[in-house]
């Protein structure tokens, strides 16, 4: 199954890249090849010196990025600011940079900069401990705070947000989906349940954003074709929501649904162009492109049929939505011209440093929580930086050369 995946996931990257290029009638400079775990992001713009897609002529930037989200203390370190999601356990391995491995009080800032920048260190708990992959790394378990979200989240002023749920039935946990809990224990359904409430939160919070968006674009005189995307989005993302609430709640054996979600009526109005554009790159190309990997690689290795089927469905729409976002990115440019195409340029370059964070992984065995629609951090990990590296990199660089 997990070589099955990873063809599987490599076709999917390799369609949404052309798909994306063809709708926009641009041409992909290099060859979309598999990179692995690990692989660099590059960002590689001419600066000719004249206000063009430049920067730095070649800008190579790991996508696991180097610094937690929050705030920094005076030494530099990255702090919890008690934003982000709940608290998380998490194993982290460094390298071994001398004879022994550091305490685990000596190893707190070593840890901080390993970790993304949507992750922030609460705390180095227990450690060091050996390596589970061999590599003779220096591993801890510690607590992390996770501060973004995969996709196209609703963001207000301190993060993405979420609304509070309830078991109530208001259609969004009404689906007629019925997963296999043969075998599943109650403590593994809740956790099965909690991890599909989290998503489906998610997605019903981006309704929101995308009514944001095609806000933004009436007030900037879009295309008929981009403001009615943006709506259809919103519809789609209505559908994932009621999808995984109702995955949730056949987990959990009572119906769910999201109470009030305040924030969607604060939406920021007087969004300028630039803003839209940079926030699109953030929150459409590299978000939902991520999205659409990771469904399609938990759907390729999810062997419920009832599962297997609602994520397949949702890595398809995030695919489009995707491709909406370089589609709106084509619109500011062209609306914009060097301005827009500069500042797209600092996003698309500074976005390979900022990596979201998987999403924390169920207490459960590995094969269970596979089964059932999820895959461990370290593959998730992997999935984004391929994703970045073999389709939002190419695309971004393709998109502000054709400028």
């Amino acid at each position: 199954m997990y070589h099955a995946a990873m063809d599987a996931s490599l076709i999917f990257r390799r369609t949404l890249a052309h798909r994306v290029a063809a709708a926009l009638g641009l041409t992909l400079a290099a060859p979309i090849t598999f990179v692995g775990c690990g692989a660099k992001v590059v960002v590689d713009t001419e600066d000719t010196g004249t206000g063009g897609a430049g920067g730095t002529s070649s800008s190579d930037v790991s996508s696991s990025g180097t610094t937690g989200p929050a705030t920094s203390s005076s030494t530099g370190t990255t702090v919890c600011d008690g934003t982000g999601q709940p608290p998380s356990s998490f194993l982290a391995c460094i390298p071994d940079i001398g004879e022994s491995c550091p305490s685990k009080e000596e190893a707190y800032g070593a840890v901080a900069e390993s970790l993304d920048i949507c992750s922030c260190l609460r705390s180095v708990d227990v450690g060091p401990k050996p390596d589970p992959s061999g590599n003779g790394l220096c591993c801890y378990d510690v607590t992390i705070e996770t501060t973004c979200a995969i996709g196209r989240p609703l963001l207000a002023e301190n993060g993405p947000v979420v609304a509070p749920i309830e078991a109530a039935q208001r259609g969004w946990s009404e689906e007629a989906l019925a997963p296999n809990l043969e075998g599943l224990s109650i403590e593994a359904r809740e956790a099965l349940a909690e991890r599909w409430i989290r998503d489906g939160l998610f997605e019903h919070a981006s309704v929101a954003a995308f009514s944001r968006l095609a806000l933004a674009l009436l007030a900037h005189g879009a295309d008929e074709s981009l403001v009615r995307a943006a709506h259809e989005a919103a519809l789609d993302e209505v559908r994932h929501a009621r999808l995984s609430l109702s995955l949730a709640a056949a987990y959990r054996g009572a119906p769910i649904a999201p109470r009030g979600l305040p924030e969607a009526l604060s939406l920021p109005v007087g969004e300028s162009l630039v803003d839209l554009a940079v926030g699109t790159v953030i929150e459409g190309a590299v978000g939902e492109t991520l999205a659409a990997v990771l469904a399609a690689e938990q759907a390729e290795r999810a062997s419920d049929p009832a599962v297997r089927r609602v994520l397949t469905g949702i890595a398809e729409d995030e695919a489009r939505h995707a491709e909406l976002a370089f589609r709106v990115l084509a619109f500011t440019i062209a609306a914009g011209g060097a301005p827009i195409r500069d500042a797209v340029t600092q996003a698309f370059r500074e976005a390979a440093s900022r990596l979201p964070s998987p999403p924390p992984e169920p207490p459960l065995p590995a094969e269970v929580a596979a089964a059932h629609g999820h895959v461990a951090r370290g593959d998730a990990r992997a999935a984004f930086i391929r994703a970045m590296d073999e389709v939002v990199m190419p695309l971004g660089r393709a998109l502000v050369e054709a400028a």
